[in-house]
């Protein structure tokens, strides 16, 4: 969420106290062995002897190769805690594990070098065959093309993971999990031809470096030339014909293009001393060579837009580009899909002739169904409707219909297979990336799209019997029919209806958001709507019964029109000359949910729980969320639970300070507890509610549809957990580029803010920064300074502050001044106390 680099935070199972351990900060590795894990701040700290007698503390996500059990229980426990060690046992104890570490990395180190020559043989063997694309091997993949005899295969392997790490001009490792999966990504043949003749021409000082900088610096000039003055026009990018890249310059474009890969700083670079040296001598650019300088050339020569971001370039992101083989073996798909519609096995082209589940569907008649969401939404995935049970009118009757691409779309289409590459929709401020074609989705599926022409419209509906207390007493899972939708916004309900506004803020003005209009309902829509916003509050009660609570902190929401921006394409042919500024409105959204919004939030939990009890009473194998409580003291979450407000909410500072522990959200086929939404183990959460835009919810209705048609399941269990594994690891990566997208889009929008010096009133945002300390401070020890996370609340943003004189407490408050801001491929906030700031 906050720090520079992020990714799992636990250690995996069966990895603990007694494990040899290498540790890198930077690119620089440190062996030891794990004395005992230590709780922190929503994530467990590390304490490692290492090979020199000392102890230090780390992050799970610093570990990136394991030997498990290196050293038993009994010594582990007489080395002690504590920095120095306290006794003759003790210190005894601490030499005897240093010194079997140091003979691990020695006997190490020999085979590492004795590999040398046979490693030259492993990328040629595990590259993609086609030019330009990426493929991906393990330690335990590559060790076995080696073919090496040794008896220690801990040893073997550890040697094997050093090359690949060290080779990182072929082989990249997983960015995000790479202690549990142990995968290099490899570069492609292209790319690494590249590599090596920058190098080459770089290494013999080759005058076609000079001639390519000459002629970019001629570019970029023109292209300022052009776009001077059109800083108020309206964003539109035109292809520059009167310029044409030479093919050096195409081998240099695609060089830095090649260089802005995301890899962790782990990892030695190898782009790096190239890339500064090429940008130093141009000239044109302040300060240390990076990642942004990078970006901010291939903008000034024409290849990137100004508005396009790093993350959410998905050819810099390999872990979502490499190929995988399908889940599904084409032949088991052809022979399941053949029995649900049609006589004729279906071919990767074809949709399914008819509705498959025509015969059984139920017709909600003229029941109003609502479509509530915010302007400007893409894809209506879900509509609710609402009625009072006769046998029992204190009950509620909440029937939330989805969208059904199913009706049409088979698991073997094309289209499938998009989507399973793609995972979900993409929505970015400047683009977004459907997962399904919007010619499909905003023609035919998006609910309320045919209800408008008058024609029903196909749905999955996952109804729930909620009582006073806000239990699930009841529940149906129906194909359906409806045809009365009416499309509405949120804004418009809160205001017809006088629900509680969202808790949003402008700190820089000039909201975009058009005033809400009072809508004229009709006496039915607005008892409807009063029964919906009684039905949240009702689950919203039961769940406070529950021991959940939610913390959070605001976070910043840009609204950027227009809503699609011109990027062109990344050309390395010819320059392309973009013109004018987007306009952008900063808002800083606060927790918590309210009014409508709260209501469609309630109406989906309560559809995915029916989904997962269906699951569970069919014996249907469906893929549940699960989140497990924190891991803390009985008295301390006692404690957290009497701070919670009348809707569940706690201090975050509160939260941080008594350092409980956060599981992982996960996949499983259980019906497991998901502590949060307050889900009872034996129920379980499985996501339905979005499919036009998720591909596990796609799963999920054909899993369900064929076991309604069929009463048995559509893929096994073993099927559905080595789907959901994919589904899982994507989606991980996925989150990461969304929040990196959202932090590089805000922190933009702060720089351009701050270099034009513009005031909003007598009220300046940067100027009056007063933050909050989320974390204890951590020490980079190799600059020998300290730095601590803190929240900016009037910014919704973290930053990191560093020159701090002491370590301040989680929640004091700070005043700050910006100290950098680093569009990088990890966007960073730096911050110093504002007493220390000297401008520059």
């Amino acid at each position: 969420m906050t720090h520079l680099e992020e990714g799992a935070s636990e250690l995996p199972s069966g990895v603990g106290p007694g494990a040899l351990v290498e540790v890198r900060w930077k690119s620089f590795p440190l062996t030891g062995v794990i004395l005992r894990e230590v709780p922190g701040e929503g994530r467990n700290v590390v304490q490692t002897l290492v090979g020199d007698g000392r102890i230090i503390t780390h992050l799970a996500y610093d570990i990136l190769y394991v030997v498990p059990k290196f050293i038993d229980a009994f010594h582990v426990k007489r080395c002690g805690i504590e920095d120095k060690p306290v006794n003759s046992k003790e210190l005894m104890a601490r030499v005897s594990v240093a010194e079997k570490v140091r003979k691990f990395n020695k006997t190490s180190e020999d085979l590492y070098n004795g590999y040398a020559a046979p490693f030259n043989s492993v990328y040629p063997r595990v590259s993609a065959p086609a030019e330009e694309a990426w493929a991906s091997v393990t330690v335990v993949e590559a060790a076995k093309l080696l073919n090496v005899q040794y008896p220690d295969r801990r040893l073997v392997l550890h040697a094997v993971y050093s090359h690949l790490m060290k080779h990182s001009q072929m082989f990249v490792m997983d960015s995000y999990n790479f202690l549990s999966s142990q995968t290099f990504y490899v570069r492609p043949r292209a790319q690494v031809e590249r590599f090596n003749q920058v190098w080459h021409l770089m290494h013999t000082d080759s005058p076609r470096v000079g001639q390519f900088l000459m002629r970019a610096e001629g570019i970029i000039a023109e292209l300022q030339r052009l776009s001077k003055g059109s800083k108020n026009q309206a964003p539109s990018y035109h292809p520059v014909v009167n310029f044409a890249f030479t093919e050096d310059d195409q081998l240099f474009i695609r060089f830095f293009l090649d260089s802005l890969v995301d890899i962790r700083s782990v990892q030695t670079n190898p782009y790096t001393p190239l890339v500064c040296d090429i940008i130093k001598t141009l000239g044109l650019y302040d300060g240390d060579v990076d990642s942004e300088q990078v970006r901010q050339f291939l903008v000034d020569i024409g290849v990137l837009a100004p508005w396009q971001d790093m993350a959410s370039l998905k050819t810099l992101q390999p872990a979502l580009i490499t190929a995988i083989p399908d889940p599904i073996p084409p032949v088991r798909a052809k022979s399941v899909f053949k029995s649900i519609a049609t006589t004729s096995v279906l071919g990767p082209d074809d949709l399914y002739p008819s509705d498959p589940l025509e015969s059984i569907r139920h017709d909600f008649g003229q029941l109003p169904v609502y479509t509530l969401d915010d302007y400007g939404a893409q894809e209506l995935d879900d509509g609710i409707s609402v009625e009072r049970d006769m046998s029992d009118p204190s009950s509620l009757w909440v029937h939330v219909h989805i969208a059904d691409p199913t009706a049409i779309l088979p698991p073997t289409h094309s289209l499938a297979r998009r989507a399973r590459d793609a995972i979900q929709t993409q929505y970015f401020y400047h683009s977004s990336h459907p997962m399904l074609p919007e010619s499909l989705v905003g023609g035919k599926l998006s609910l309320g799209n045919t209800a408008t022409r008058g024609e029903a419209e196909n749905v999955m509906t996952f109804s729930a019997k909620v009582d006073s207390n806000g239990d699930i007493v009841d529940y149906k899972v129906r194909a359906g029919i409806v045809r009365n939708v009416r499309t509405l916004k949120y804004d418009d309900v809160d205001t017809t209806m006088s629900f509680h506004p969202p808790d949003t803020t402008f700190p820089f003005g000039r909201s975009m958001r058009p005033d809400p209009t009072p809508l004229n309902l009709s006496p039915i829509d607005m008892e409807n709507l009063h029964l919906l916003n009684l039905f949240s509050k009702r689950t919203v009660a039961r769940r406070l019964g529950t021991s959940t609570f939610s913390f959070a902190l605001g976070r910043p929401e840009l609204t950027v029109s227009p809503k699609l921006l011109p990027v062109g394409r990344v050309d390395s042919m010819r320059p392309g000359l973009f013109l004018g500024d987007p306009e952008i409105s900063y808002a800083v959204h606060n927790p918590g949910l309210s009014g409508s919004r709260l209501i469609v939030a309630e109406a989906a939990q309560v559809a995915n729980r029916v989904a997962s009890r269906f699951g569970r009473d069919h014996g249907v194998p469906l893929a549940r969320r699960s989140l497990g409580a924190p891991v803390g003291s009985d008295e301390v979450l006692a404690d957290l639970l009497r701070l919670r407000d009348k809707d569940g909410w706690v201090d975050f500072f509160e939260v941080r300070r008594k350092a409980i522990q956060f599981p992982l959200s996960r996949y499983t086929l259980d019906p497991a507890e998901h502590w949060t939404l307050g889900v009872a183990e034996g129920e379980g959460y499985t996501r339905a509610t979005s499919p036009l835009r998720r591909y596990g919810d796609l799963v999920t209705h054909w899993q369900i549809k064929h076991a309604l048609l069929h009463n048995e399941p559509l893929f096994s269990s073993r099927e559905m957990q080595t789907i959901f594994e994919y589904i899982g690891a994507r989606e991980q990566r996925w989150k990461w580029v969304e929040q990196s997208h959202n932090r590089w889009w805000a922190l933009a929008f702060v720089k351009r803010w701050m270099r034009s010096d513009r005031e909003n009133g007598a009220y300046n945002p940067i100027t009056t920064m007063i933050g909050r300390v989320t974390a204890r401070a951590r020490q980079d020890v190799f600059r020998g300074t300290w730095a601590q996370e803190v929240h900016i609340a009037d910014l919704g943003l973290f930053g990191i502050l560093e020159g701090a004189g002491v370590e301040q407490e989680i929640g004091a408050e700070v005043s700050m001044a910006v100290d950098k801001i680093m569009l990088t491929t990890h966007p960073v906030l730096r911050l110093r106390p504002k007493d220390s700031y000297v401008p520059t």
